[in-house]
């Protein structure tokens, strides 16, 4: 009899013995609870909340986590992690996004497949559907996705949007455009301390990124700040006083240093850009996708969550997750190294010994 793979209350353990032996039957069902505890605490020592940044990481199928130039989206006390799914029996034709969720930021089950679009503008063969992103409006009731929309020489440079009830439902398009009237490509999201949603974006004849805050129903957006800096992949964080914002060169699918710069506020004065590891580490090959706060009971974590890209196969692509070093206006990236995670106190600590 395997109690690992099949609970046993009480009263069905009484079933197997005559009622005479009263005693017994306690007895009995007194050591399947403690053998049902032990074995649940085994099971829980034995899945440590371990993130091994660049390894495969695998949902709770045992498959390959398909969430590439993804973000997160807090909901009900869960996260959810939206990305591109580049899985390859995929119809070439479409474009999918996957959704996961988790407890722990660590542990991911698939939910399902929440994008499966075919061409939605006409834009012919290797069309673009890049960094999904999923916003809950709170005055709606709707789940919004933002994604950069494009033709197959990046020439159509818009947002698009699609609407679901559900935060892992289907995700239906509703229109594609350029945000603020501008060339739209690499996107990032941001949701301030007091529930504004904004929206990151490269514009690249104008040499910089814009900083928009989405309109009350989500469907447009409205100028915060410009940027002038020509950086792609912008990720935006509020951390004690600042507003940190991350970003790449463009460089294409090579890596490159990746770099911050701080404000006081949303609309700046921003400071000048500075390296977030040392330069000729090409930020450990990775490229940024988004900054996500964790404030537990204890303290604050910081994780820089970005992607290591490998063009010629995508769906292989890995996972560049760490906990940034924060302190008085100073980010620091750590090299890549397996570390854990406790959402509810927000502590973070790096494995010794990389185990």
């Amino acid at each position: 009899m395997r109690f690992a793979s099949k609970k046993l209350k009480k009263i069905e353990v009484a079933k197997l013995i005559p009622a005479r032996g009263e005693k017994l039957r306690r007895v009995i069902a007194s050591f399947v609870t403690l053998a049902s505890v032990a074995l649940g605490t085994a099971g829980l020592c034995a899945a440590q909340s371990v993130i091994r940044p660049g390894e495969p990481w695998l949902d709770h199928h045992g498959q390959r986590i398909q969430a590439h130039g993804g973000g997160i989206t807090v909901w009900k006390g869960t996260y959810y992690w939206f990305g591109e799914d580049r899985t390859p029996a995929n119809d070439p034709e479409k474009r999918y996004v996957a959704c996961y969720s988790s407890r722990d930021l660590v542990h991911w089950k698939f939910r399902r497949q929440v994008l499966v679009l075919a061409d939605p503008e006409h834009l012919g063969p290797h069309w673009v559907l890049e960094r999904p992103k999923v916003y809950a409006n709170p005055r709606t009731g709707k789940f919004v996705m933002y994604a950069h929309l494009d033709d197959a020489h990046y020439k159509f440079a818009r947002v698009m949007v699609a609407v679901s009830n559900r935060i892992d439902g289907t995700y239906n398009f509703v229109k594609s455009f350029r945000p603020l009237d501008e060339e739209s490509r690499d996107i990032g999201q941001f949701v301030n301390d007091d529930g504004s949603a904004y929206l990151i974006f490269e514009s690249r004849p104008t040499k910089g990124f814009f900083l928009a805050k989405l309109t009350d129903d989500f469907m447009g957006v409205e100028k915060t700040c410009f940027i002038p800096a020509p950086l792609e992949g912008g990720a935006l964080v509020h951390y004690g006083n600042l507003y940190y914002v991350v970003g790449s060169h463009m460089t294409g699918w090579r890596p490159n240093p990746n770099v911050y710069a701080t404000a006081p506020a949303l609309t700046g004065p921003w400071t000048e850009f500075k390296n977030l590891a040392p330069p000729e580490a090409n930020n450990y090959d990775s490229q940024s996708t988004m900054l996500v706060k964790v404030t537990g009971s204890k303290t604050t974590t910081v994780i820089f969550m970005g992607d290591l890209w490998r063009p010629k196969s995508l769906w292989d692509s890995r996972y560049f997750w760490m906990p940034l070093d924060m302190d008085h206006g100073s980010m620091q990236l750590p090299p890549p190294q397996p570390w854990t995670l406790n959402v509810k106190t927000g502590e973070s600590a790096i494995q010794a010994n990389g185990k």
